[in-house]
């Protein structure tokens, strides 16, 4: 828990001179669910413990209607964490287990308030991992067209912007780093805020909910470049919410004195997971 790297029991101290030292073990059981035999009986593929697939399964497919059960169908998936004081053993390899309390909502009360602040910032970041891992899947496809770049409101308040990034910053916050333009007003505002507190100031995003959602689209500030194609867009459009392709991106930015030729990327680009609006 001070180290906040994943290891197994074996293997807890190898990284470490310490010979003692808390952790988060999580650990996550599969259990095969119960099938209802009166409600289930057309959808499953098993009658009786055998295979019937005249009978029960008409479509070659996993996790559809007359197909085969997914596994997500098939079990649960019970999730359990404990704090746990491990000792490195000296004569033998491993480590000793001297303490083990099962971590709940209950429980976490006894803790003192810095072991379960720690414990909860593992779990949560453990199941943001697997969405990330998920969204990053879901990325590998070509980013779509948005389909509000056509009809894209514009606002023409004589608003320009800085060909300094220097000058650059949240008109929210202050922040100077990871900045996006709004596309239709020229409002700059921080990225998102990651579940725990890092991440931008969520300036871009809460002006878009404070102006009635009518300005969706946003570019990241340093990503432009003559190549427009390159540029880190979003829509923060309830049916898009992703990133996308703007293809009048050039047009919308020499409106607020934004000439793309001759630009050069300034900032570091991340994977477009971990670099959310």
């Amino acid at each position: 828990m001070n180290t906040f790297i994943g290891t197994v029991e074996e293997l807890a101290f190898s990284r470490s001179s310490e010979t003692k030292g808390l952790f988060v073990r999580l650990v996550k059981k599969r259990v095969e669910k119960k099938i209802n035999r009166e409600t289930d009986m057309n959808n499953s593929e098993f009658k009786e413990g055998e295979r019937d697939l005249s009978r029960k399964v008409t479509k070659l497919g996993m996790g559809v209607n007359g197909g085969f059960k997914s596994e997500e169908e098939k079990y649960d998936t019970i999730s359990s964490c404990s704090i746990v004081l491990l000792e490195k053993q000296v004569d033998i390899a491993g480590c000793a287990i001297l303490i083990e309390i099962p971590y709940n909502e209950a429980s976490k009360l006894d803790l003192p308030t810095q072991v379960s602040l720690s414990a909860d910032s593992i779990i949560q970041h453990s199941g943001l991992a697997v969405q990330q891992e998920l969204k990053a899947w879901e990325l590998d496809c070509p980013i779509p067209e948005s389909k509000y770049f056509k009809d894209l409101p514009f606002v023409d308040n004589n608003i320009l912007v800085s060909p300094h990034p220097s000058k650059w910053k949240c008109q929210k916050s202050g922040d100077t780093e990871n900045l996006w333009l709004n596309l239709s007003d020229g409002f700059i505002g921080g990225g998102r805020r990651n579940w725990d507190g890092s991440g931008g100031s969520n300036g871009a995003l809460d002006h878009f909910l404070e102006t009635g959602e009518k300005y969706p689209l946003v570019a990241k500030l340093g990503t432009i470049t003559a190549d427009t194609d390159t540029a880190d867009c979003y829509s923060y459009a309830k049916d898009e919410d992703g990133p996308v392709k703007v293809p009048n991106l050039a047009e919308l930015l020499e409106k607020r004195g934004i000439k793309v030729a001759g630009l050069q990327k300034n900032c570091k680009i991340y994977s477009r997971v971990r670099n959310r609006s």
